[in-house]
């Protein structure tokens, strides 16, 4: 066989490894946008306040960064209850301030966390690698067991922050917790439940190309890109000090639901409350029922009418709601454990 006949498959090869490398190099090189202020999200942000709010607390997490909290010990003294409070997308500890309260004056220990990449947590807007939002919350679980050692522990979370409460919940770390609650819960983007990103539910703005570049490179093992910006959040320009206006490859991919997100639910040996305001502009409120509906032995579901997308973790009702679902108040389960809250 004649040399150049040897050789052609390998021009093939190169050529097609070239052609993916140059595409790849395009979809990386692909800019973020922007998108306008969604007031919704910052005003209902601003209302939450901050009396009583305590300051920052510390852990050190596994790899030696000092990860912000701030803890609400039950005001009635109690230590047999204790909830870990996870912000959404872009947000803070500070957001949850309502939740975390309502739960002290209710005789529940909360603790509301800087996720890492977020507030006084790390590098604002990235992490070291994906998965280790799951190791920082297995850290911060073993520092609070020190002072509540036998307390039942439910971890809530809002919009993203629920969709990683759900990954845990399907995860080994799911095992730490006796119970779930997730508050406007972000399932995915091709979960029923999304409403479009468009209008008054325009939170953030995707890369897509950029992601589905970086999955790829992923799959092949390489994860040296996985620091460039993928979202971009609608923050007001006066709360950029405060929040996180864009999240890497790998924080987006790590804070948030897995991609299974039935799998999880279905996984999970704990009871899941989702809490969901029926006038949510990000989320779809009417479609939660239709999804959950193959999950109601272990989920249960509470509508709440007159109540938007942050509104769940601020209005009367969403509290209330809340601390009903971690002291299981069983006066307001029905027999298929899926129905509105009355």
């Amino acid at each position: 066989m004649h040399l150049p006949t040897l050789l052609r498959p390998i021009g093939w090869a190169l050529s097609a490894a070239g052609a993916g490398a140059l595409a790849i190099a395009c979809l990386l090189a692909a800019p973020l946008s922007q998108p306008p202020v969604l007031a919704s999200v910052h005003e209902g942000a601003v209302a939450i306040g901050d009396v009583d709010r305590p300051a920052l607390s510390r852990f050190q997490a596994r790899d030696g960064t000092s990860l912000a909290y701030r803890l609400y010990p039950a005001k009635n003294g109690a230590t047999d209850r204790l909830a870990i409070v996870v912000h959404g997308s872009s947000g803070t500890s500070a957001d949850m301030h309502a939740v975390a309260k309502a739960l002290s004056d209710n005789g529940v220990a909360a603790a509301a966390i800087d996720t890492r990449g977020h507030g006084a947590s790390g590098t604002r807007g990235d992490i070291a690698y994906i998965g280790q939002l799951d190791d920082d919350l297995a850290d911060l679980v073993a520092q609070l067991r020190e002072a509540y050692p036998s307390a039942r522990l439910s971890l809530i979370g809002h919009s993203a922050g629920g969709g990683f409460a759900l990954r845990i919940a399907g995860e080994s770390e799911g095992k730490l917790f006796d119970r779930f609650v997730l508050l406007a819960p972000y399932l995915g983007y091709f979960a029923p439940t999304n409403r479009p990103s468009e209008g008054a539910g325009r939170w953030a703005d995707a890369d897509v190309p950029r992601i589905i570049a970086l999955g790829l490179l992923r799959r092949i093992g390489v994860d040296w890109a996985q620091s460039l910006p993928v979202v971009a959040f609608a923050n007001a320009p006066s709360a950029h000090k405060n929040v996180t206006s864009r999240y890497s490859y790998r924080l987006a991919t790590n804070f948030g639901p897995p991609t299974d997100w039935q799998g999880a639910f279905a996984a999970t040996a704990a009871p899941i409350e989702v809490i969901q305001g029926e006038k949510d502009e990000l989320m779809d409120a009417g479609r939660y029922q239709a999804a959950l509906e193959p999950f109601a032995g272990k989920v249960h579901l509470s509508l709440l009418a007159g109540i938007d997308h942050m509104g769940a973790v601020r209005e009367p009702a969403a509290l209330a709601a809340i601390v009903a679902a971690v002291k299981n108040d069983a006066t307001r389960l029905t027999e298929n454990g899926l129905s509105a809250f009355p």
